[in-house]
């Protein structure tokens, strides 16, 4: 699979240069590479694997998540993470939705769209389920720090999203409360079929009024700040200084650190920098 068979009409180049980071997309219709047949028995066909276990299985409702002990082979004496299918099917049918996560370790058709993806992007490749058979509300508003295309199976799902970014390339996820501002909401729908890229940071939340299936691929791209952190991880074995506490004080009344200053942060920059050079790690 290349670009011109995952973004289909839209040209690699506009899409890199015009949404790529910077807005959302929706497309019409998904690549055919990602096309699943009979999605409507996917979950069933999941729910069959072996050693299928919470957390990879959760059942959400609206504005949170039902207890494990509800879906899973539990009892009184404590949680079993082993999943419960019947329960599962059980709570789907209510006004709920069935996550699942790393689609690709449980179905080889998933694992050959991770396959694809990955050497498409050259990043990691996340694969998760949403499966929803009944009015149901997903996760309240929030954005993600990664790219994501979701891919509608079956159905239809409805999308509010933030009309701006709120961050450019977060670094991490944020959900946002209620008492939060409100925020300005674009609508949109995804019929089976269709695919909607969002760029990390755009505020969406989900709605589902009959029945939807479908898959959320996230894009983990590589970023500045964890290879810095990949670098350090590298080096540290070597350097004990770089494994030492923070400086601190002690009396009577207990442990105080402080925060590194300029010429203690300058001292490690460099020590990194020589490393690098040094055991060419880049």
């Amino acid at each position: 699979m290349n670009f011109d068979d995952f973004l289909t009409k839209e040209s690699v180049h506009s899409f890199f240069q015009d949404y790529w980071g910077k807005n959302f997309l929706h497309y019409g219709r998904s690549a055919t590479a990602l096309n699943i047949e009979n999605p409507q028995n996917l979950l069933e066909r999941i729910l069959e694997q072996p050693r299928l276990r919470y957390p990879q299985v959760r059942v959400l409702c609206e504005g949170g998540a039902l207890s494990p002990l509800l879906y899973t082979k539990s009892s009184q004496y404590g949680l079993d993470e082993e999943i419960d299918a019947n329960k599962v099917l059980y709570f789907s049918r209510k006004p709920n939705t069935v996550k699942v996560e790393n689609l690709a370790s449980l179905l080889p058709e998933f694992r050959s769209w991770e396959a694809k993806l990955t050497k498409l992007f050259s990043s990691r490749i996340t694969l998760n389920g949403y499966f929803s058979f009944g009015p149901s509300g997903g996760i309240p508003i929030h954005f993600d720090p990664h790219h994501i295309f979701a891919v509608q199976l079956y159905g239809q799902k409805k999308w509010s999203l933030g009309a701006n970014q709120s961050q450019t390339f977060p670094h991490k996820a944020i959900t946002f409360s209620e008492e939060a501002e409100n925020l300005s909401m674009l609508e949109l729908t995804l019929n089976a079929g269709d695919m909607l890229y969002l760029p990390p940071g755009r505020t969406h939340s989900v709605q589902t009024e009959n029945i939807s299936i479908h898959v959320a691929i996230g894009i983990h791209t590589p970023r500045c700040f964890q290879t810095i952190a990949d670098l350090v991880d590298g080096i540290v074995e070597s350097h004990p200084e770089l494994r030492a506490d923070q400086p601190f004080s002690v009396d009577d009344n207990g442990l105080m650190f402080r925060n590194l200053n300029k010429s203690e942060v300058q001292t490690i920059c460099d020590l990194l920098i020589s490393s690098v050079k040094n055991e060419n790690l880049l």
